[in-house]
């Protein structure tokens, strides 16, 4: 039985991820959905969650050599850690920390996926002809999610099982 806290946990990330870009990145992505979204409330949170999945990891270390350690911390790459630790801290453990932050990753990634379909967005454009950015920040919410979790875990304590 999934207990309280991971359930609180899960719901407390999920509602994180339609604001933490916006910690990190304020204007740029404000302006986005200003300009793109109009008064579609679907459109908005297809922009809002689309904005967790930004940042292409793959292109990141496959570009051009060094790159640089300021790039690596993207506003979405500092949103994950900071939901991932959120939800980490939340459950209590390491290992509830790292699987909190892997749910949060996938069911925001859901979120988006049918927030698209039903906005009218063209899937097969992120899924087809931009295959490596979508799929670099679906690993760099994972990896950013997976980091701060555990570190949210782990920090907090173990997990007092109840009986």
């Amino acid at each position: 039985m999934a207990s309280y806290r991971l359930i609180i946990g899960i719901i407390v990330g999920i509602i994180l991820s339609f604001f933490t870009v916006f910690f990190f990145n304020m204007m740029s992505i404000i302006n986005n959905i200003e300009l793109y979204a109009g008064d579609s409330l679907i459109r908005t949170i297809t922009m809002l969650t689309g904005a967790n999945f930004d940042f292409d990891m793959i292109s990141f270390f496959i570009g051009p050599i060094p790159p640089s350690i300021i790039g690596f911390f993207a506003p979405e790459i500092l949103a994950w850690l900071f939901i991932g630790y959120i939800g980490g801290t939340i459950v209590k453990g390491l290992k509830r920390g790292i699987i909190t932050g892997i749910i949060v990753v996938v069911l925001v990634l859901l979120i988006w996926i049918v927030s698209s379909i039903f906005s009218g967005v063209d899937l097969m454009a992120l899924f087809q002809a931009q295959l490596i950015e979508t799929l670099g920040g679906i690993i760099s919410a994972l990896v950013g999610s997976f980091i701060g979790g555990s570190i949210g875990g782990f920090i907090s304590g173990p997990y007092e099982e109840t009986y």
